[in-house]
């Protein structure tokens, strides 16, 4: 069994994913790192299986920010056990297009020495789809237009 990592260092990594301080999170990378996304890869071009440490830094640093323009993760709750962490939250995130999207997503992480060496990402993949394609799946009727400038109490 490996050696329990510290709540703080899953703290730190999500500091400096939200800063986009790729140096620093790459100090958070195993060299040999499993990373996956759920979801259609058809439609969310940043989904997938990806393996080592270039290549997850390549996809956050360059891969996704081609479709995301602006993206915040907002953790909502955190869990760590053991070499284990577990958090839920909420993706906010500006399309190429201008278009906001919202949605809720959890990682699993898994560290060996405080490094992660599988990361899974689970994400509302279906209210994300509609959201990026701009109508719903159900019934394929677009989504009525909001007035961004009304503001309903």
């Amino acid at each position: 069994m490996t050696q329990p990592v510290p709540r703080q260092v899953v703290e730190d990594f999500y500091c400096a994913l939200s800063a986009r301080d790729f140096d620093k999170v790459a100090q958070y990378l195993d060299d040999d790192i499993h990373w996956t996304i759920s979801g259609p890869v058809d439609v969310l071009p940043f989904c997938g299986h990806r393996r080592g440490k270039q290549v997850v830094l390549d996809l956050l640093a360059r891969d996704i920010p081609t479709f995301l323009v602006q993206r915040r993760f907002l953790p909502t709750a955190m869990l760590v056990d053991g070499d284990r962490a577990a958090i839920l939250g909420r993706l906010m995130a500006t399309l190429r297009c201008g278009r906001s999207i919202t949605y809720r997503i959890t990682h699993f992480l898994h560290f060996r020495d405080n490094k992660i060496i599988e990361y899974d990402s689970i994400l509302d993949t279906f209210d994300a789809v509609e959201q990026v394609i701009g109508h719903s799946l159900v019934d394929g009727s677009p989504e009525p237009q909001r007035d961004v400038n009304v503001v309903a109490v």
